[in-house]
């Protein structure tokens, strides 16, 4: 049996590098506390990361926007720690539900790799995408967690079916993944959690959709998680071919 796990955490660790090449997720990342409660001034800040969740770069803040409750978040950069940092005052009644939106920036396969702009200033050019990133965080208010699964209708979406702040180690997570409104099912869907690892783009879960952009997530340890999901629809702009967002949902398991 011993044999067993440790040959499927193997061939997990595995799938996980063999995954298309990483970028950097977009994360809203709030104070870790045990409780939250209405009132409470609560630090978060942005990451840029490929090692979750620590921060490896400043996103252009021009294209990088945080709301609660349909209010922005002043931010400010912290550059000795790479992150926008900013607060909210939680309000109660219900869950509170941080939501983040990293712009679309156009970045360009070439013979250099892979590196930002288009055809119109580099060279050797494969293809040109457009690629913009979201986040939904969600906490617990004074244990009120009602709106768990509000749909905010960005281009992608996780919505939790079942309830992740009640979750426990042990507990399967089941989220529906949304193109405009309508349910996709991208190749993958990865899960981790804060300090599962600092090798970069290593997961704790990866898993395949399956029905309706269905995904069942085990959760295997206590932490800040986060669950990730990468689609890309063949879309022409001025200056790009296909459209590649990310949407990365955030909840804490105890």
């Amino acid at each position: 049996m011993k044999r067993m796990f440790i040959t499927a955490l193997s061939l997990m660790l595995l799938a996980a590098a063999a995954l298309p090449a990483a970028a950097h997720e977009f994360l809203v990342v709030p104070q870790f506390w045990q409780t939250y409660t209405a009132g409470q001034s609560l630090p978060i800040s942005t990451h840029s990361a490929h090692v979750f969740m620590k921060s490896e770069e400043l996103e252009n803040p021009a294209n990088v926007r945080v709301s609660y409750r349909d209010q922005t978040i002043p931010l400010a950069a912290d550059t000795a720690f790479k992150t926008y940092t900013g607060e909210v005052v939680l309000s109660g009644g219900s869950a509170a539900l941080l939501h983040g939106h990293r712009l679309g920036e156009v970045w360009s396969k070439t013979p250099k790799g892979v590196v930002k702009g288009d055809r119109s200033t580099l060279k050797g050019v494969v293809w040109s995408r457009k690629y913009e990133k979201f986040c939904k965080t969600l906490l617990p208010v004074d244990g009120n967690t009602k709106g768990w699964d509000t749909v905010v209708g960005d281009a992608l979406e996780i919505v939790p079916l079942t309830n992740p702040l009640t979750l426990r180690p042990g507990d399967v997570l089941k989220v529906r993944i949304l193109h405009n409104g309508t349910p996709v099912a991208p190749e993958t869907v990865t899960a981790t959690y804060d300090g599962f690892t600092d090798i970069p783009n290593a997961y704790a879960f990866v898993t395949e959709p399956y029905g309706e952009g269905e995904a069942a997530i085990k959760i295997s340890a206590p932490g800040l998680w986060m669950v990730r999901v990468q689609y890309i629809v063949d879309e022409k702009g001025s200056n790009y071919d296909q459209h590649a967002m990310r949407a990365v949902l955030m909840f804490p398991v105890r």
